[in-house]
């Protein structure tokens, strides 16, 4: 029997250890068959890059997330105009045909939209 360079028997069971014969240990420099199979040599740029796919997502929302979506974008509430309108309609000098105008005006548009 062969003794290695650590003292193993080439072949044997040595203090728990195996060390098996030369000629069965895989190359370290990267040509190893368990890192890389046999085939055509490739280059650097093609191990690199992944095969490139057409991948598409799409996304459907329902209409209450649509109508949540609008709600968001919505201004702030302005309390102090809102405190100023409900003080006026308490009064009765908040309704007057021009404003009913108006008011009948932006809800058609609002409407079309």
């Amino acid at each position: 029997m062969v003794t290695s360079k650590l003292g193993f028997e080439i072949g044997t069971w040595d203090r728990g250890a195996y060390a098996p014969p030369m000629a069965d240990i895989s190359p370290i420099n990267g040509s190893s068959y368990a890192l890389r199979p046999p085939g055509p040599a490739r280059s650097h740029a093609e191990e690199v890059e992944a095969p490139r796919r057409s991948v598409s997502d799409a996304v459907e929302l329902s209409d209450r997330a649509l109508l949540l979506a609008r709600l968001k974008q919505l201004p702030a509430v302005r309390e102090d105009l809102v405190d100023q309108v409900r003080a006026e309609i308490d009064a009765g000098t908040y309704e007057t045909p021009e404003k009913l105008e108006t008011a009948l005006d932006r809800l058609a548009i609002d409407l079309e939209a």
